[in-house]
């Protein structure tokens, strides 16, 4: 999957920030920032190990969701809900070769 530099959500642009080290919670792999325009994307566990790219493609999706449900469901969708989403869609559009594959 190849993840862009920046993203359009409801006419809002998003830039993508994809090795970002989280000092607060080195457990966070991504989250989203409306108020700056955001995506931040941390391919770094805490040890500093590098994630599976499934596992950050996988937040890729669901900070996509985060910023969806920010624009357009004025945020009714909860955490536990878009987790579930963005699991479900990631591996439909995996499993169904859906995905562009990134070997850059």
């Amino acid at each position: 999957m190849k993840i862009p530099s920046k993203l359009k959500v409801g006419g809002h642009i998003y830039k993508i920030i994809k090795n970002y080290k989280f000092t607060q919670d080195p457990k966070l792999i991504g989250q989203a920032d409306h108020d700056l325009g955001e995506i931040r994307l941390s391919p770094y566990e805490a040890t500093g190990n590098h994630r599976m790219p499934s596992r950050i493609e996988e937040c890729f999706m669901h900070e996509i969701l985060h910023c969806i449900n920010n624009v357009y469901n004025e945020n009714k969708l909860v955490e536990e809900e878009l987790g579930r989403l963005s699991q479900g869609l990631y591996q439909v559009l995996k499993d169904n070769k859906l995905l562009k594959e990134n070997h850059a």
